[in-house]
């Protein structure tokens, strides 16, 4: 059953990133990308449903960020223009499932046998997905500034989206990314019982510099007016951060360390 559903999603992720975006996502591109947005659900939540619990080890837990963003930008494309980074997204998405799928990592399941620990892991989950949304959001707008900086004038696949629009949208992301982030760290204080003994201490230093820097991002941009290579900047740092929190501190445990979180 899971090589059927992995198969099945990486043909349709494929079929979604074929082509160009433009401004907005094709109804085939719309269809398809679903498609494999459901079959790559189903693949990982099939251990959670059978009562296993969750797999959260680093191929597992990039997989569901794929996941994730994919089904974010599914969710901002009914309103928004974010067609030029589809074809990043639909890749990255059968990128990680095939990763996940090939070579799944012995980290144990993790069981969610409470609310608290369900609210942190989903909200963990989507705000690690939409701030890597933000992400190819924050590279698109760079490619397309320096676009315009070295060939003015010259037509690109994003410049059917207006700069302005393309920053509208990279904050948007940014404040939905930063409010899940903020949900997940509240949840996790909860629900950790003993940060060193869980061998939690350094991903929650990171994330915290990382809710840090997101933070002082979305101040300058209300008080200062931050905008183009600046923002980019403060969220490629913001971004590199949170990926030391979880896939730097989970390599570091699990690869060198041989052991997992608590």
């Amino acid at each position: 059953m899971d090589t059927l559903l992995t198969v099945l999603a990486l043909i349709a992720y494929v079929i979604a990133a074929i082509g160009s975006s433009g401004e907005n996502l094709k109804p085939s591109q719309l269809v398809a990308g679903s498609v494999g947005v459901l079959l790559h659900g189903g693949y990982l939540l099939m251990p959670l449903l059978g009562g296993d619990g969750i797999h959260l080890g680093i191929a597992s837990a990039l997989s569901l960020v794929t996941w994730q963003s994919a089904l974010m930008l599914l969710l901002f494309a009914a309103r928004e223009p974010v067609g030029g980074i589809a074809r990043w997204v639909f890749l990255a998405a059968p990128a990680g499932l095939l990763i996940d799928w090939l070579a799944p990592g012995s980290a144990p399941n993790v069981v969610l046998d409470s609310w608290l620990l369900t609210a942190h892991v989903v909200c963990s989950a989507l705000a690690y997905g939409v701030l890597t949304l933000a992400a190819m959001q924050a590279i698109a707008l760079w490619v397309r500034n320096r676009g315009l900086h070295d060939h003015p004038g010259e037509p690109t696949r994003l410049a059917a989206v207006p700069l302005q629009t393309m920053e509208r949208i990279l904050f948007q992301m940014i404040g939905l990314g930063f409010s899940l982030l903020t949900l997940s760290l509240a949840s996790g204080l909860v629900v950790t019982r003993d940060v060193m003994g869980q061998h939690l201490a350094h991903k929650l230093v990171f994330t915290v510099v990382a809710w840090a820097v997101f933070a002082a991002l979305l101040a300058g941009r209300w008080r200062l007016g931050w905008r183009g290579r600046t923002a980019i900047r403060w969220m490629g740092t913001g971004y590199a951060v949170l990926g030391m929190a979880y896939f730097g501190s989970k390599w570091v445990l699990e690869s060198l360390m041989h052991t997992h979180w608590g």
